[in-house]
């Protein structure tokens, strides 16, 4: 969908541009990476049917949202590299790393027989690194039922590892 010059959305996101990119950097840290996610926001502002007269709070909120996804990303992939590196360490005897992938491998089993609901909280919780609150809003349900979820899946870890 074209927008035209005298759009007020588009006058908006032009005029707070450069705080839009303020509020994206001071969440990612990165110039290049705030102004990725504020051309994103845009992206995502025309593809959607959003009210003109709220551009500015709904742009912001937009850029605010897919910031903290690209940093809640990006963290996610630090660990990985991070423990990838640590698997590929010469300075780890074999021993260790044959034990540590059977531990993964039985934590991973474990979490399987969880429900998916309480599977999905605790993935969200401590693999994405969201809030019980963030995920309450993807799940639909209360923050004190998202803290349940994690406990319980927790909870049975604990003690499926402990032969209970």
């Amino acid at each position: 969908m074209a927008r035209q010059p005298n759009d007020p959305a588009l006058t908006t996101y032009i005029g707070q541009r450069d705080d839009l990119i303020a509020l994206a950097h001071s969440i990612v840290g990165n110039a290049q990476t705030a102004e990725d996610v504020v051309q994103d926001s845009w992206l995502r502002w025309i593809g959607k049917s959003y009210p003109k007269d709220r551009a500015a709070p709904i742009l912001r909120r937009i850029v605010a949202n897919l910031a903290k996804d690209w940093h809640r990303s990006s963290k996610v992939e630090e660990r990985a590299m991070r423990e990838q590196a640590l698997l590929h360490d010469p300075s780890l005897d074999s021993e260790r790393i044959v034990m540590a992938r059977q531990d993964l491998a039985e934590v991973v089993s474990i979490l399987n027989e969880l429900p998916e609901r309480t599977l999905a909280a605790f993935r969200m919780h401590r693999l994405e690194g969201l809030t019980y609150r963030e995920i309450g809003v993807r799940l639909e349900i209360g923050t004190t039922r998202v803290h349940q979820l994690v406990q319980a899946a927790l909870v049975h870890v604990a003690l499926r590892r402990n032969g209970h």
